[in-house]
């Protein structure tokens, strides 16, 4: 079964049991753990470092919530850049460090956290108000610790992550924006994915309104990576994000590719991807 059809399903039993059931679980699909295992390991040696690059770290958000992070170490230092990176809606840290080893052994430290209800973050309801606090705690951290302002900085979003890396840039700007498998909004998800009349409310009750705030921005450089075989979050979706944003911009469709393994399909061509972008910005020394 597609996750477009589970989507579809989802929503057909919100629908059954009533117009008072709302699918937050569905956007928020959390896991709690007591501890984090953090494994350098990786399936690939793309994705594989030595134990020494990872660092645990608490985030503090204020005196009544705490964020699981990790912060990943490039082999290389300085290195060529800093990324707080938002991972997607499922699991914790565990399952989501694969894609900031594979950015450290491309050369750039990774900050990665887990939003508040998370794996060991504070137990609390997510909202998008709160995960906007959660961010601006991960980007003081990784100011404090690269001794770089915002706007040196890159954000690099995956899935549900997207809307949270555009959600902070359009509250502080970074050098630049990276969005992998966008979508433009919880209505454009539910819209897109099951061409019903159903209510956005019934997924999340946060807009996590991507478009409206990329269409607003301005001076944000814009990077949108796609699988052209993503049928969970449509490659329409980027190009109506691309179509929308300021200049500069680049849209990458990656042929073959699905909701999670655009890097992967990119290939060799993933590293000079993120290279020749950032190299025109300022996160570059």
């Amino acid at each position: 079964m597609s996750r477009r059809a589970l989507l579809l399903g989802t929503l057909l039993a919100a629908v059954g049991i009533g117009a008072c059931y709302s699918l937050d679980p569905f956007l928020y699909s959390r896991t709690r753990v007591d501890h984090y295992t953090l494994p350098a390991e990786g399936d690939t040696p793309e994705e594989t470092v030595s134990p020494d690059r990872i660092e645990p770290v608490e985030l503090v958000v204020d005196e009544h919530v705490r964020l699981g992070a990790a912060y990943v170490k490039s082999a290389q230092q300085p290195p060529l850049g800093y990324v707080l990176y938002f991972h997607g809606i499922c699991c914790n840290l565990d399952v989501h460090i694969a894609r900031p080893k594979g950015l450290a052994n491309l050369g750039y430290d990774v900050l990665v956290f887990d939003y508040r209800g998370w794996g060991t973050s504070t137990d609390v309801e997510p909202t998008e108000q709160g995960l906007l606090e959660d961010s601006r705690a991960a980007l003081a951290w990784l100011g404090a610790r690269s001794g770089l302002p915002a706007d040196r900085l890159v954000y690099y979003g995956r899935s549900f992550g997207t809307a949270v890396a555009t959600q902070l840039a359009a509250d502080t700007s970074p050098a630049a924006l990276i969005l992998e498998s966008p979508f433009s909004s919880v209505q454009g998800l539910v819209g897109d994915s099951s061409n019903m009349d159903v209510p956005a409310g019934f997924v999340s009750q946060g807009a996590w309104d991507t478009e409206g705030r990329i269409r607003a921005m301005r001076g944000v450089p814009l990077l949108l990576l796609h699988g052209a075989a993503d049928d969970f979050v449509r490659p329409e979706f980027s190009e109506r994000l691309f179509s929308g944003a300021q200049e500069p911009k680049r849209l990458v469709v990656v042929e073959g590719a699905d909701h999670d393994d655009v890097p992967q399909r990119l290939g060799v061509d993933y590293a000079p991807t993120l290279a020749d972008f950032l190299a025109g910005t300022r996160a570059r020394p």
